[in-house]
């Protein structure tokens, strides 16, 4: 095979790899956003409720809605350098390929 051949065949490959990527992206970002409602709603009753055993409740749920957020973002950062890491390398090698 001719290296345009072999390289349009690294390239798919390696789109597959960040299709799925950014399929996982679009989900981690839908289940963000219904968890930062529910976040929001969770502090609004928090401040609205005196009742300090219901005050209690709602804290541990929001604990853990939160904490479930941060574990979403953690990921989503992780996603994006990998694909910044991957996609330099990619650069150099093109040049590198150009010039020979």
């Amino acid at each position: 095979m001719k290296t345009k051949k072999l390289l349009a065949k690294l390239a798919n490959f390696m789109d597959k790899d960040r299709n799925v990527q950014s399929d996982e992206l679009a989900a981690i970002r839908e289940v963000l956003k219904k968890l930062k409602t529910k976040e929001r709603k969770l502090r609004e009753k928090l401040e609205d409720n005196p009742d300090e055993e219901q005050r209690k409740e709602l804290q541990g749920k929001l604990e853990v809605v939160h904490a479930q957020r941060i574990k979403g973002l953690d990921r989503v950062m992780e996603i994006r350098e990998s694909r910044k890491e991957k996609s330099a390398p990619a650069a150099a090698t093109d040049e590198k390929i150009t010039e020979e």
